[in-house]
């Protein structure tokens, strides 16, 4: 089954600022003269190229790291990367936590990603189906949008509490702590979009609890892309550079359908895209050596 990314690869290339036939053809000769030991799959489309082309600034080095990253770690982190269906196992989380990539654009032109908590209780978090749900919504919105000058992604603090820190603490649970790492790895190293800024408003007191967790796998590039706002800020001049309300759901001033409205839409997206998500899987299944295709499908059957 191939895997079909649904923007339209003439316009994208029409509309991104730097683009090269010869550098998509020299990445498809580089990854047929790879060994399996990367993980890196050999039928790779061009328009799965040219998203990583893209969000490296067509710099070639930086793209062949970049897909080296995004294939090692989705391998080595199945409980985010593998079984991507909305099954009754993401059904808690699909409840709980709210996800969209937003209709509009920034001030900027770039593409928004938004995240919050819709049940603040912290037993109803569960991190590794929410980082899947997230990512899901990421790949959700390259493969309708194609590549883009940029993403921002909005997190909402409220109701984040410190039990909510407890599902992830790094004293006592040290699966999720290699969760929490490959997740910031993930996102600094791999992910093929050009990450412009994190704004996390509605800031809790949990706040430098929160950093003080998730800090040591930030390097300061990244760190320097989040701004916090607190939950009695003015957004005005926030509205005027960086997200205008009618980019923003009500419950930010804005004129966007509201948050659960949106995240029901997301979900019935990922829904309509299972057939790609288990082509992707099957993709990047494909690219293992015989002994890991065996191991693979053990885990497949423990976990069904």
């Amino acid at each position: 089954m191939p895997v079909e990314l649904e923007f339209d690869f003439d316009a994208a290339v029409a509309s991104v600022d730097v683009y090269s036939q010869d550098d998509i053809e020299h990445l498809r000769q580089w990854t047929q003269k790879l060994d399996k030991s990367k993980y890196i799959p050999k039928d790779l489309t061009d328009k799965q190229l040219l998203l990583f082309c893209n969000a490296c600034y067509g710099d070639l080095d930086k793209t062949k790291a970049c897909i080296e990253r995004y294939y090692a770690i989705r391998k080595s982190t199945p409980e985010i990367f593998s079984n991507r269906v909305l099954s009754d196992e993401l059904k808690p989380s699909i409840e709980a936590l709210e996800f969209s990539f937003l209709p509009e654009k920034s001030c900027e032109g770039y593409d928004i990603i938004y995240h919050r908590l819709h049940y603040t209780e912290p037993s109803k978090y569960f991190f590794e189906p929410g980082c899947k749900l997230l990512f899901m919504t990421v790949d959700a919105c390259l493969s309708k949008r194609g590549p883009q000058p940029g993403y921002i992604f909005l997190f909402d603090m409220r109701g984040v509490k410190l039990g909510h820190l407890t599902r992830v603490s790094l004293s006592f649970q040290k699966e999720k702590q290699r969760t929490l790492r490959k997740f910031f790895q993930y996102v600094q190293e791999a992910m093929p979009v050009r990450m412009k800024s994190i704004h996390v408003l509605n800031t809790e007191p949990v706040l430098d609890k929160l950093l003080l967790l998730i800090r040591p796998f930030m390097d300061k590039k990244f760190f320097d892309m989040i701004k916090f706002h607190h939950k009695n800020e003015d957004l005005e001049k926030f509205y005027e550079t960086v997200i205008p309300r009618s980019a923003l759901p009500p419950d930010y001033g804005g004129t966007l359908p509201d948050t659960q409205t949106l995240h029901k839409k997301c979900m019935q997206q990922l829904k309509q895209m299972e057939p790609y998500f288990r082509a992707e899987e099957q993709q990047r299944l494909a690219a293992l050596d015989k002994k890991e295709k065996v191991e693979k499908a053990f885990k497949n059957l423990e976990i069904d």
